[in-house]
C-alpha cells in the first residue's frame, strides 16, 4: 500500500510544479495527493499551514494523508529563523492530527534549477522554453517569474 502525502506550499509556483517534480516518487510507493496552497495569495504562516492540514485532515476521514509536508520560502532569511515557529507553535495546535509533518523550505532560487536541465524541461511542458537564455541558471533574473509564465493555468 501506497504512502499518500499532502505538501503544503506558498503559492501556486509549487502547487503547479511539485507535482511534476515528485510524480517519480509513485514506483517508490508514495502519492502526493494534493499540493495546497493558502487561498487568495495570504502568507504561509503558522496559523494558515495548521488550516490547510486540518482541512487536509478531516475532510475524508477514510482517506487521510499519511505525512504532510510543509514547503516555505525562505528567500533572503535565514531558513532556521523561518523554520523555528512552525517547529515551535505547530504541534501543540495539531494534536487531533495523526500524521507525521516534516518541514522544509526552498532553497533561494531553486526555480532556476528548473531551467538547468532545458531538454527536460522543454519535454514536460510539452513546448519550446521562448526565448530564456539557460546557459546560467544561477544567474537568471527573476526564474519564478519564468517558470510560472511557462506553466500557464
Amino acid at each position: 500500500m501506497s504512502k499518500r502525502v499532502v505538501v503544503i506550499a506558498s503559492g501556486e509556483t509549487e502547487r503547479r510544479a511539485l507535482p511534476h517534480l515528485v510524480a517519480h516518487l509513485r514506483t517508490q510507493g508514495t502519492v502526493v495527493d494534493d499540493v495546497r496552497i493558502p487561498p487568495r495569495h495570504r502568507h504561509l504562516g503558522v496559523r494558515m499551514v495548521e488550516q490547510l492540514i486540518k482541512a487536509a485532515w478531516f475532510e475524508g476521514p477514510t482517506s487521510r494523508p499519511d505525512k504532510f509536508v510543509v514547503l516555505v520560502d525562505v528567500d533572503a532569511a535565514d531558513p532556521e529563523d523561518v523554520l523555528r515557529p512552525f517547529h515551535t507553535q505547530l504541534p501543540p495546535r495539531l494534536r487531533n492530527v495523526h500524521a507525521t509533518v516534516l518541514y522544509a523550505y526552498a532553497q533561494r532560487h531553486l526555480e532556476a534549477w528548473f531551467f538547468a536541465y532545458a531538454i527536460r524541461l522543454r519535454g514536460c511542458l510539452g513546448r519550446a522554453l521562448g526565448a530564456i537564455d539557460t546557459s546560467d541558471p544561477d544567474g537568471m533574473e527573476n526564474p519564478k517569474l519564468h517558470l510560472r509564465h511557462l506553466l500557464g493555468q
